[in-house]
């Protein structure tokens, strides 16, 4: 699951001839949640969407209003919010430094965010975007966790790296996801709880914080 994430990137680090005039003058921010718009990359270069797809067969914008955010590789093909926009090969980038996910231990809802081990190095998530009365909206796909990442969350966004990047972007193909060995070069760390709240902003939010004690003793 990705319901959460910070896409303020700045060092592009040899993505400009994928990604471009990222994020050509468009509002990022570190605590980017479901429903707001976010800048995403498609064959035509940079656009505002919003994070949720509506499908542009939906009647009105109550169909935005289910966990339209994520979409599970498994069922994207198949799922009448999805299988649209990748029959038609509708393919999304959604850069960013790293989302958020949530592990409660003793009634504690502790945020962690994971990111590169190189800090400040982009990931690139595999999106879906549809186009809803003329308003775009995009999804992040979701596939099982792997490595170290599995102990933090079940799911995790499916990565990309530059050549997979390119080549979803021409088309919409699950086997540009089978090399997902970028995950051994990520880590996570416990964030302060500021978070959870979809209105604080700003880079603070990504500082290491220490654990609460009910959680020292948690082994992950």
């Amino acid at each position: 699951m990705c319901g959460r994430y910070a896409n303020h990137v700045e060092k592009l680090r040899g993505w400009t001839d994928i990604l471009g005039d990222w994020p050509a003058e468009f509002w990022t921010g570190f605590n980017v949640a479901p429903t707001q718009q976010a800048p995403v990359v498609t064959i035509d270069g940079v656009e505002v969407m919003r994070w949720g797809i509506i499908p542009s067969w939906a009647k009105d914008e109550s169909a935005g209003k289910y966990a339209t955010f994520n979409a599970r590789i498994e069922s994207v093909k198949s799922k009448p919010s999805f299988r649209g926009a990748w029959k038609q090969s509708q393919t999304c980038l959604v850069p960013a430094l790293g989302y958020y996910e949530w592990k409660t231990i003793a009634d504690v809802k502790q945020p962690y965010f994971i990111r590169s081990m190189r800090q400040d190095e982009l990931l690139v998530f595999a999106g879906l975007w549809d186009r809803w009365n003329d308003e775009g909206s995009f999804t992040v796909i979701t596939q099982p966790a792997s490595g170290h990442l599995a102990d933090l969350h079940d799911r995790m966004p499916v990565f990309l790296n530059h050549e997979q990047a390119g080549n979803w972007l021409s088309a919409a193909d699950e086997r540009l996801f089978e090399d997902q060995s970028m995950v051994e070069g990520m880590e996570y760390f416990p964030v302060n709880r500021r978070v959870n709240n979809v209105r604080n902003e700003g880079p603070e939010l990504l500082l290491k914080d220490e654990v609460p004690p009910t959680q020292a003793g948690f082994d992950f």
